[in-house]
């Protein structure tokens, strides 16, 4: 009895320990700690672990991504989990998605969305009313009527300095317009999709000082490619790989391309080659599927 009685006291003595724990010390342990720990669980420990969680240099960095199509569902361990202790009933992306951007109080400076978002106009402005100080902002593909909002966005957004898009939006260049006048400190784009002349002369006018550029997996010609290597000047990386509409042993793309850094452009290639099953089988295309892509 004695025994059990020491361990009872020395584990009552290690709880004390951790409540008592400075709050900058906690802040820091709590690092290590992923988006739904810090929303679920460790506030509910004690009042000192509460107000450590709540602190906005936890939230500052908002991916949101991960395993979001299980994450994010009813039935979910998270969602169970806001049940539980919050007596939240009907828990989905967009609550959470509000409790992180409050958690950051105005300090979110990493953001990643998923896609399939549930409203994605309302979430875009939310987003674009409560996170001013982004660094880093990456958006899932839209739906052509959240596209074409996206330039109206972009000016709350004047400290970005790397913008990731899934798909490359129809109105690129407006977007591309409003980055140029609004974001004076943007260095990175990523993108994928077709790249159109208007695109290409975006790039090119518009965003002359990019330093990092990646357009994997796009439907890219030669000649857009060689507009935006000739006027990008700047850039110290660029990826293009696995495109269609120029191939990667070009002797021109190789020349203009030698000036930067990092340049890939492996497995790209002038006319998508259908594999021999796609061939034999049913689900061969025909020279319009280039045009589509």
């Amino acid at each position: 009895m004695a025994e059990g009685k020491r361990r009872s006291e020395s584990s009552s003595e290690e709880a004390a320990a951790w409540e008592e724990m400075e709050t900058d010390c906690l802040v820091h342990v709590f690092r290590r700690l992923d988006l739904d720990d810090l929303a679920a669980a460790a506030p509910l420990v004690c009042r000192g672990w509460r107000r450590a969680a709540a602190d906005p240099s936890l939230w500052r960095a908002l991916d949101l991504r991960h395993d979001h199509l299980a994450r994010f569902m009813p039935w979910g361990a998270l969602a169970a989990a806001f049940a539980r202790r919050y007596g939240v009933e009907k828990f989905g992306f967009a609550g959470f998605l509000r409790l992180c951007v409050a958690r950051a109080a105005g300090s979110a400076a990493d953001l990643a969305l998923p896609p399939l978002l549930s409203s994605p106009a309302a979430e875009l402005d939310h987003v674009a009313a409560e996170c001013l100080e982004l660094r880093r902002l990456v958006l899932p593909k839209l739906s052509s009527a959240d596209e074409a909002r996206l330039p109206e966005l972009i000016p709350r957004w004047r400290r970005l300095q790397h913008l990731e898009l899934d798909s490359k939006p129809t109105s690129f260049p407006s977007v591309a317009a409003q980055l140029a006048l609004h974001c004076p400190d943007l260095a990175g784009l990523k993108t994928s999709g077709s790249i159109k002349p208007e695109d290409a002369a975006a790039m090119a006018t518009s965003l002359p000082t990019l330093r990092s550029l990646c357009l994997d997996r796009s439907y890219l010609p030669k000649q857009e490619l060689l507009t935006i290597l000739a006027c990008c000047t700047e850039l110290r990386e660029f990826t293009a790989r696995s495109c269609v509409g120029f191939d990667d042993n070009d002797d021109e793309v190789l020349r203009r391309g030698a000036r930067i850094e990092r340049f890939d452009i492996g497995g790209s290639r002038l006319l998508d080659e259908p594999d021999n099953e796609a061939i034999n089988g049913d689900g061969y295309c025909d020279s319009s599927y280039v045009d589509v892509i």
